[in-house]
């Protein structure tokens, strides 16, 4: 087994946790004793950190339906690399309804499985903005056929967001907790390791 290489940025020992991240850190699954390795790397500059939480918790708890959110976060990851974003949102996706034959085809053929159109058109922005840096305009009418202007604007953010946190985490080379490696070890397909 190779192992991965050291993050650039060590991550905030326990005795460094402020009252926000070890609050925050308490919330997720891995609790503090299994720290999710992105909010203790990023909280070492915790202005932009704390700035940071609210736009992404703002995205999460946005107005997009749920299953849509997670099909273009996994999408999102996939393309751009993002095992840390892809592992951790495995478990988000399948409590929104996303199947393990979806999943799988989200990290791979995204065409082995039948979406819906407008899910195909979300899918294919993620896609676009991936080969072109930019959404279609055939993808765009589908995706105006349902959604308004505010909700369009979410999900162009959504993806911009996670295709920065792929390539920012990435960068740090902050590691994945070995709970979440194991989740997305059991799923096909998805960025390597």
């Amino acid at each position: 087994m190779v192992s991965a290489p050291a993050p650039r940025i060590a991550p905030l020992p326990p005795g460094e946790w402020d009252e926000v991240l070890t609050r925050l850190l308490t919330a997720t699954p891995g609790g503090t004793a299994e720290p999710m390795g992105i909010f203790t790397t990023l909280a070492r500059q915790p202005d932009l950190f704390r700035r940071w939480l609210g736009f992404g918790g703002a995205l999460l708890a946005g107005r997009l339906p749920g299953r849509l959110r997670e099909l273009v976060i996994l999408r999102t990851a996939c393309r751009f690399e993002g095992r840390y974003e892809w592992a951790h949102h495995i478990q988000l996706g399948a409590a929104q309804g996303i199947t393990p034959e979806e999943t799988a085809a989200l990290g791979g053929d995204p065409d082995t499985v039948t979406w819906t159109p407008f899910e195909r058109a979300a899918l294919r922005a993620v896609d676009e903005t991936a080969d072109d840096g930019a959404v279609s305009d055939a993808t765009w009418a589908v995706l105006a056929g349902e959604l308004g202007p505010g909700d369009l604007v979410e999900l162009l953010m959504l993806i911009a967001h996670y295709m920065m946190l792929s390539t920012v985490l990435r960068s740090l080379r902050v590691a994945l907790e070995p709970a979440a490696a194991a989740v997305a070890d059991r799923v096909p397909g998805g960025p390597a390791a």
